[in-house]
């Protein structure tokens, strides 16, 4: 996509990432894509290193993003958390440089949100895009807690990807335009292919993420090598890096599985696309770990889409993916054995394999990225109306 493709009357809206390209956070590509009727731009502090962007206009805020400088923004940044303290004078300069001409912002997570809400006049509309972790366990900061107690409320419009999301957010002030919009996955790609083939003998278990505690690999190799013994021929695949790829490789080298758990690294869209193709199962097994919870399973969405049926924890937004004996089954989140045993039963069933691999792409429809950009452009351009509607005069924020 390129800036030509949208019209020169388009509203210009700033899309706004602290870190632009991190494979985990594709989905916010995929929702420009879908944008017709906007004119994105491509705003954030730091760029993924050889990251393929699409061909729009992109800014950098040339000032590091809050918390700034020293022990404190490193701490915050190797545990993964934001602290919502407000831009300085030379950081609220530098957003405000960056967004210059803009109509408004799309603001992913809410920390960005924060320091745009921060820096920017409260006329300016910006919409709050929360996840997962700006949801949960940020909340655990006092800083953060007073960030939203202060900016949420005046949002031009909040998405959350969950409806446990605004329960967690409520008592810090919703705005009075709020919408639940999961990002969705992109159909066009992973029901690209035939559904796959379940009575071939083998039986391949996949599961797509970062290699990190929240994300349960840990526990999926577990339940794997629970089942192993009983199944020879079986596999599992491990697709994605983070802190854990060394740990995973040298434990599963070491295991009763040895030699049938591969770890792929991290993948390109395709790649995962092509890998879950060749799988029978698909396996999420999210934890709540620190305050972390489960915005959204956006490779669960991808997983449907191929076809494959979902084993999943019962933990935040997965919940609300599965339909539970149609396309998959729910396990308690941390509970191996319960894991392991769904997987052993799917392992000797072929033929309910199938059965759940077509009701998950049947049911994945629900999340088709391209619809969901479509209804997301929708939000925004009706939120953008209501906020050009408003009076204006003295009392707004200049």
């Amino acid at each position: 996509m390129s800036v030509s493709s949208h019209a020169s009357h388009s509203p210009r809206l700033a899309v706004a990432m602290q870190r632009l390209g991190m494979p985990s956070e594709v989905w916010a590509l995929r929702q420009i894509e879908g944008f017709d009727a906007l004119a994105p731009i491509l705003v954030g502090w730091e760029a993924e290193p050889d990251a393929t962007l699409p061909q729009l206009e992109q800014r950098r805020v040339a000032a590091p993003f809050p918390p700034s400088g020293g022990l404190a923004r490193r701490v915050a940044a190797r545990a993964g958390l934001a602290w919502g303290r407000a831009p300085n004078r030379s950081e609220a300069s530098a957003i405000r440089d960056a967004l210059r001409g803009t109509d408004a912002a799309l603001c992913h997570f809410g920390w960005t949100a924060m320091a745009v809400a921060a820096a920017m006049p409260r006329s300016y509309p910006v919409i709050w895009h929360m996840h997962g972790r700006d949801a949960s366990v940020s909340l655990r900061w006092p800083g953060y807690r007073a960030g939203l107690r202060r900016h949420l409320r005046h949002a031009a419009l909040l998405v959350t990807v969950g409806a446990h999301q605004l329960e967690r957010l409520a008592p810090f002030g919703l705005p009075d335009r709020r919408v639940v919009l999961p990002c969705g996955a992109p159909l066009a790609l992973f029901a690209a292919g035939p559904l796959p083939v379940q009575d071939d003998g083998r039986v391949r278990f996949a599961s797509v993420g970062r290699l990190s505690p929240e994300k349960g690999m840990e526990e999926t190799l577990a339940a794997f090598e629970r089942i192993a013994p009983d199944l020879p021929g079986a596999e599992l695949v491990l697709i994605g890096g983070g802190p854990l790829a060394g740990t995973l490789a040298a434990r599963a080298a070491a295991g009763p599985a040895a030699g049938r758990v591969r770890l792929t690294g991290p993948l390109p869209p395709a790649g995962v696309a092509a890998e879950l193709a060749r799988a029978h199962v698909y396996l999420q097994h999210s934890r709540e770990i620190g305050g972390s919870v489960e915005g959204f399973g956006v490779t669960l969405a991808e997983a449907a889409a191929v076809g494959l049926p979902l084993l999943a924890s019962a933990t935040g937004g997965l919940i609300d993916q599965i339909v539970e004996g149609e396309n998959g089954h729910l396990f308690p989140a941390g509970d191996v054995a319960a894991q392991a045993a769904l997987m052993h039963a799917l392992a000797a069933d072929p033929a309910r394999r199938a059965r759940l691999g077509e009701g998950a792409r049947r049911l994945a429809v629900r999340f088709d990225s391209a619809v969901q950009a479509r209804r997301l452009q929708a939000e925004i351009l009706a939120a953008l109306a209501a906020r050009a509607a408003l009076p204006t005069g003295p009392g707004a924020r200049q």
